[in-house]
């Protein structure tokens, strides 16, 4: 206690750095970027993997770390009218314009440019407004007076 006895100390909480839009803004941008990096891979073709870290037990009993795949689901598709591309955000495609929710890319080579602009797009704000209308909409509405499925089953009969 000697020690904090010397520092000063305040009631100060620390600030969110971000806004909700920047936050939301920057998932889909490192989403984004993971579909470029699938897309530039399918181009040269190769294929594209993304690992991630877990704890496992070996066959001693110790905990080690060993990188595992992490499944990538590609935004885009390709079909005998060409290529097409969606922005999701979460397990939600955004609506790009009103009952528009891909882009048609034409060709593959053609995919990974498609992506960039997006991502630009994304950067500037052009669809914070599309990104926050399917974000509010996974927060699902809580009901505090809401009468048990017994009880309204009992009130219709």
């Amino acid at each position: 206690m000697k020690y904090l006895n010397k520092l000063k100390l305040v009631a100060q909480q620390q600030k969110r750095m971000q806004s909700k839009a920047e936050h939301r803004r920057g998932k889909v941008i490192e989403k984004l970027e993971e579909q470029l990096a699938m897309a530039e891979a399918l181009n040269r073709g190769e294929s594209y993997s993304k690992t991630r870290r877990v704890w496992k037990t070996n066959e001693a009993g110790e905990r080690v770390q060993i990188d595992r795949a992490k499944r990538v689901r590609s935004w885009f598709w390709v079909s005998a009218a060409g290529c097409f591309l969606s922005v999701w955000y979460g397990t939600k495609v955004i609506e790009l314009e009103p009952g528009m929710t891909a882009i048609q890319v034409g060709k593959r080579d053609e995919l990974p440019d498609a992506i960039r602009g997006v991502i630009e797009a994304v950067r500037a704000g052009e669809l914070d407004l599309q990104i926050e209308a399917v974000a509010e909409k996974g927060i699902p509405e809580i009901k505090l007076h809401s009468t048990p499925k017994k009880q309204r089953a009992a009130a219709s009969a």
